[in-house]
């Protein structure tokens, strides 16, 4: 029982002191953070899709690592080159199913 306090509590705690930015006017972050706030988005981002690409099943393998390598940089071509988030992300996804499914049928996955 202890444990669900401590988790419901300090769930409460970091909301509250990250949302207290957002519904007051007067409490704002401190200059030298407010500086370093938007590269957290990217962080963040970099931190979620680095190692699903390295690692998708939690192991480095050539056969598994190289489609999704692949794939990642063809949707970020295609989002470059058009924009469009929807076509790198649609672009990436039948690149690297057709890898699976060619590295499947060939008997090397």
């Amino acid at each position: 029982m202890f444990e669900i306090l401590a988790i419901f509590l300090s769930g409460v705690v970091t909301y509250l002191t990250r949302v207290i930015f957002l519904v007051s006017k007067k409490v704002r972050p401190p200059a030298r953070v407010a500086k370093y706030l938007p590269l957290v988005g990217p962080a963040v981002l970099g931190a979620i899709v680095v190692p699903g690409l390295m690692a998708p099943r939690g192991e480095i393998s050539l056969v598994e690592t190289i489609p999704a390598i692949v794939a990642g940089v063809v949707a970020w071509l295609l989002w470059r080159w058009t924009r469009q988030t929807a076509i790198g992300l649609i672009g990436g996804l039948v690149l690297w199913w057709g890898i699976v499914f060619v590295l499947t049928v060939t008997g090397l996955r």
